[in-house]
């Protein structure tokens, strides 16, 4: 059977409005140049390059609409992957459709033990992906903003005008530290977990621990609800061989069965 989870359609439609607000800072990152480039060549084009830097507060405007509106699908996506998590995890029906073959603990029974070993394997896949991210991410946000911060204020021709363009920059940097910070917290739950399951495998029954199985799975949903991290599809294509590797090497060490 192919795999399924229902929820990937609500993640993609959240990815695209995000490559949309990416569309239009690249637009707005243009507009700049173009505007800041004809009021030095020509100063009879000011008028004109006026014009595309007003223009240009459209895009700003809509990277942040876009990026909003991004964050709120991704909100909702969050709540259908909760619901597939626990449906797999107790053999429930909570959510209207279930995955397949999404997660590769089907041999392991339904129940707590089995959320934590979910979790511990969401944990793995999400905090190397997004680690994986925070580079590029980093480099690009950076670059775009100090054009857009050179651009805008040598290109000053008005308070209202500048206030709007140096808005972009601090989306920007705020974005890659939101970021950075969603990384370093969902290393301490991946860290979390490997702990709680050093102590799993030393003892027979899981019942003593499961106040901090509880624990982890709240701390991992919380960071990644509020973090709203959308991790790259090509990255996920290009490490999963290898996470997948590294998760059956993880069971065998922490002796998950």
């Amino acid at each position: 059977m192919a795999q399924f989870n229902p929820f990937k359609g609500s993640f993609e439609q959240s990815k695209s409005f995000s490559k949309y607000a990416e569309i239009s800072l690249w637009i707005s990152t243009i507009l700049l140049m173009v505007a800041f480039v004809l009021k030095k060549i020509n100063p009879d084009l000011i008028n004109i390059s006026e014009l595309i830097t007003n223009i240009n507060c459209f895009f700003i405007v809509s990277f942040a609409i876009l990026s909003f509106i991004s964050e709120m699908i991704f909100y909702q996506a969050s709540i259908q992957r909760r619901e597939d998590f626990i449906d797999n995890s107790f053999e429930t029906t909570i959510a209207e459709n279930r995955s397949t073959e999404y997660y590769t603990n089907e041999n392991i029974a339904s129940g707590v033990y089995k959320m934590a070993v979910n979790g511990f394997e969401n944990s793995l896949f999400t905090y190397n992906i997004a680690n994986k991210m925070t580079p590029s991410l980093w480099v690009k946000n950076i670059v775009f903003a100090i054009l857009i911060l050179t651009f805008a204020v040598f290109g000053y021709n008005g308070a209202f005008i500048l206030l709007i363009q140096l808005t972009m920059p601090i989306l920007l940097l705020q974005q890659a530290i939101k970021h950075t910070l969603f990384v370093y917290r969902m290393k301490r739950v991946f860290e979390n977990y490997r702990r709680l399951f050093n102590d799993l495998k030393n003892i027979d029954d899981s019942k003593a621990k499961r106040p901090e199985i509880i624990l982890n799975v709240l701390d991992y949903e919380t960071t990644l609800t509020n973090g709203a991290v959308l991790l790259s599809s090509k990255l996920y294509d290009k490490f999963n061989p290898t996470l997948s590797t590294r998760w059956i090497e993880l069971k065998n060490e922490y002796n998950i069965e």
